[in-house]
């Protein structure tokens, strides 16, 4: 249950149940832009697989993600093959993949973690972990260095200008590395960067072109303000924080290109050469983290599964320079090798999969008494139940289950608050402003796995909703249940408050239970738009709990009002109505996520059409 795949799961229940609307998402963090969520491309195949299989999402979830796991040595053979590899070299090579971790050979701690000399790190990445993203990116890679391979291999030059189909082919296999997770998105780029260090500077326009077609198509969920939130986060969701070391960045740069070019002054073959900076590249990033604690990246060991594959090439490609007259040998070789290690991970997998019970579980009990008792109120659920809350329904959340995609700046304050926090009254005047009605509070034999909370204590003399045994929900003292209120422009809070102490928040939160204030009742229709209501004079102002995003737009009567920001990052609304009042809520990206989708949907049409033509042209 303390997988991180349950927000997986989560994401592709809300997909198959939510799609095509599906440009806000309003159940984590307070709302944030769709696009920040994931990149969809993992959790938008296990909707479709749930939907049209009519299965559970989860069962749909490892179905597919074990049929990707399964793929990625069998599209790594192929992909060798399109570099020229020798057959046996490139059967040996995916045989190594399929079964044989490097990374448990260098790195103790992954070796005494996962089982032994001999254990499935990729497989234990997917099942303990829940990497199906990252699982997922690991068999595009392969067809991406191929097709980069073919783009700007000098040798293909006249075919490639004959048959625009190979870059569009090329562009759809990068941006479905993109969109299937960001690690494999870094990745993909020092597969670029290997290629081009080990080719002439002749192809680098047209590396450049492939790359600029793919970030076209994925552009919808890779926009620079996207990025911006994911670079942002991930120093802070990285263990142990992340501080940027230019001077340790600045040398393994410096050394990767003396390498490049002593590979190149040496003459050596161009594809030993690309293999050899893939793979130091990729190794650098990890074993560097690994034996001596220097990390140029945020989670560096994360990394590990990309050496895993970068080793295996470099392998492939020094192994069929070998003069070897009866391949069949090698490969039969290799498979034996191969048979008892495969048959001993068989009965670690055993291990690894132990089916339960959903419906005991405190994460299922708790999601469904909060979709039955309290629905569509938000909540802060901790640890694994807020990861699996999605799964189960549609209850928003405070927090969510990546915090790499918080676009509200103060937000990772707020949620350390809660959780580290001592004091009962701070807490509680955080989830007020936040308009949280609801909190899940455990105790030291709550069966929720991490048990994040530093005071659990705090929760004592709060309202009890529901308890079974230290497992608690408990109610957040509110006036009004609505997401909107009315109230006067100084009832804001006039500086962004440090996040241990909210008394600048005093007079924002009075104004929110100030009776004498009139009601707003929000409604939303659909997952990216809301409609306010109620009954107001041209000097209120409407806080709305929802994060503040520049695709928000207001209208009254038709008319556009403008949505702006309050220092809490939520969104502030002046109606400028005059008694009985009806402010309509949408959401559609704004210039930036339009300007996305038509480009994609140019790149896309301009790709099919091209198709056609050389199809049609033969």
């Amino acid at each position: 249950m303390g997988s991180i795949e349950a927000a997986f799961i989560g994401l592709a229940r809300y997909i198959r149940d939510h799609f095509p609307d599906l440009s806000w998402m309003p159940l984590w963090y307070g709302g944030i832009p769709f696009p920040d969520s994931y990149p969809p491309l993992l959790h938008t195949a296990v909707a479709a697989v749930s939907g049209v299989g009519h299965i559970p999402a989860a069962l749909a979830y490892h179905f597919v993600t074990a049929t990707l796991y399964s793929l990625a040595p069998v599209l790594l053979y192929w992909s060798l093959g399109r570099l020229s590899i020798a057959r046996w070299a490139a059967i040996v090579a995916s045989l190594g993949y399929s079964i044989f971790s490097p990374t448990i050979w260098w790195v103790p701690s992954f070796r005494n973690a996962i089982g032994g000399w001999w254990a499935p790190c990729r497989l234990d990445a997917m099942v303990s972990w829940g990497e199906g993203p990252h699982i997922t990116s690991l068999m595009f890679l392969p067809l991406a260095m191929a097709a980069l391979w073919a783009v700007c291999s000098e040798e293909q030059r006249d075919v490639r200008r004959r048959r625009l189909s190979l870059w569009f082919a090329a562009a759809l296999v990068l941006a479905a590395a993109v969109l299937s997770n960001w690690i494999g998105a870094l990745a993909l780029g020092l597969i670029g960067v290997s290629l081009a260090l080990s080719s002439s500077p002749k192809v680098w326009p047209w590396l450049a072109a492939a790359a600029c077609w793919a970030y076209a198509i994925a552009g919808p969920f890779v926009t620079p303000s996207t990025v911006a939130t994911i670079q942002a986060n991930a120093p802070l969701v990285a263990a142990g924080g992340f501080q940027s070391n230019r001077l340790l960045e600045a040398a393994f740069a410096a050394a990767i290109l003396l390498v490049a070019w002593a590979l190149a002054k040496a003459r050596v073959d161009r594809g030993i050469r690309f293999a050899t900076l893939f793979f130091l590249l990729t190794a650098g990033i990890t074993l560097l983290a690994q034996w001596f604690n220097l990390r140029m990246i945020p989670q560096p060991e994360r990394y590990h599964l990309e050496m895993d594959l970068a080793f295996w090439v470099l392998v492939a490609m020094i192994a069929t320079r070998i003069k070897v007259t009866r391949g069949w040998i090698v490969i039969a070789v290799a498979a034996l090798v191969c048979l008892p290690v495969a048959r001993w991970q068989h009965r670690r997998v055993r291990d690894l999969e132990r089916p339960i019970n959903i419906a005991s579980t405190v994460e299922f009990e708790i999601s469904r008494w909060f979709d039955e008792h309290r629905p569509g109120q938000r909540v802060f659920a901790p640890g694994t139940i807020g990861f699996w809350m999605q799964a189960f329904s549609d209850t928003p959340m405070l927090n969510g289950g990546f915090d790499n995609g918080e676009s509200n700046r103060i937000m990772p304050s707020v949620l350390y608050q809660v959780y580290a926090g001592a004091r009962q009254e701070t807490m509680v005047e955080w989830l007020k402003a936040f308009g949280v009605d609801a909190v899940v509070g455990e105790g030291p034999k709550s069966r929720e796995v991490y048990h994040p909370y530093a005071h659990p204590e705090k929760f004592a003399g709060l309202q009890e909703l529901w308890r079974d045994g230290d497992d608690v929900i408990y109610a957040v003292p509110r006036r009004r249940t609505s997401l909107a209120h009315a109230m006067f422009a100084g009832d804001l809070p006039q500086t962004q408050p440090p996040a241990y102490d909210a008394k600048s928040l005093d007079h924002y939160l009075a104004a929110l239970d100030e009776p004498s204030l009139p009601d707003a009742q929000f409604t939303w229709r659909g997952t990216s738009a809301a409609t306010i209501t109620g009954v107001f004079t041209p000097q209120h102002i409407l806080s709305v709990q929802v994060t503040y995003d520049k695709g928000w737009r207001a209208t009254v009567n038709g008319q556009a009002r403008p949505v702006l920001q309050d220092k809490l990052g939520q969104m502030t609304i002046a109606p400028g109505c005059n008694g009985p009042c009806t402010v309509e809520l949408k959401y559609d990206g704004g210039v930036e996520q339009q300007a996305a989708r038509w480009i994609s949907a140019l790149g896309l049409l301009a790709g099919v059409a091209i198709v056609i033509k050389e199809r049609f042209s033969k």
